[in-house]
């Protein structure tokens, strides 16, 4: 994975100090616990993999890797986050806020899209993950809270009913991107030509909307 570089001096901001040795050192042993995790989730499953053989694969005591990430879960809470980050760097808040809140959802997804196309592997293991620990998270879906930003933008422009709560709008769409996400990396797997994503969840996001509309004067 990609790990965020360290900061550099802003033109418009404080100049922040670059990392020091030890900070150094806790990223990159970090980073090698995450990649360890990666490959075994990835190679046998997240249910299947132990703590001892992501320490055994990065070549770190247990006790360590228990430092960094007591439980399996706070792996993919890490995963979550950077995630997270990726899709809002890619979408630029600016530009996506000043946008209608129809676009806004559709560029969503279209980031969305493009994340899980670029690395299928990390796609999978986050949703196999989410599935395994779905008790355990506040929500398991993962673009909850844009989504319904965005909704509730729409129907204060009255571009959407309000009949229906944002939430209940932002869960829907959350189920149909986990769900068709995960049919998705099913197809990724056993074939080499799955359904486009993409397009898949355009449809659906289409047909969820143009029921949302307002009707026009």
């Amino acid at each position: 994975m990609t790990r965020s570089p360290a900061a550099a001096k802003s033109p418009t901001g404080p100049t922040e100090q670059p990392m020091g040795r030890r900070e150094r050192q806790r990223q990159r042993i970090r980073s090698a616990i995450l990649d360890a995790a990666l490959e075994l989730f990835a190679e046998q499953g997240y249910a299947a993999t132990t703590i001892d053989q992501i320490a055994e694969r990065a070549d770190l005591a247990r006790r360590t890797v228990f430092n960094h990430f007591p439980r399996k879960r706070d792996m993919l809470d890490a995963w979550r986050v950077e995630r997270r980050e990726l899709v809002a760097a890619r979408l630029g808040d600016g530009g996506v806020r000043r946008a209608p809140a129809r676009r806004q959802l559709e560029l969503q997804m279209e980031v969305l899209t493009q994340v899980n196309e670029e690395n299928p592997r990390m796609a999978r293991v986050l949703s196999l993950g989410w599935l395994s620990e779905l008790e355990t998270f506040e929500s398991p879906f993962p673009v909850f809270d844009s989504f319904r930003d965005s909704v509730r933008l729409g129907q204060e422009n009255g571009d959407f009913r309000p009949s229906v709560t944002p939430e209940t709008v932002a869960e829907t769409l959350s189920a149909i991107y986990t769900e068709t996400l995960h049919r998705w990396l099913q197809a990724h797997q056993h074939t080499d030509q799955p359904f486009p994503l993409g397009p898949a969840l355009r449809a659906k996001l289409d047909l969820l909307l143009d029921g949302l509309a307002a009707p026009q004067d």
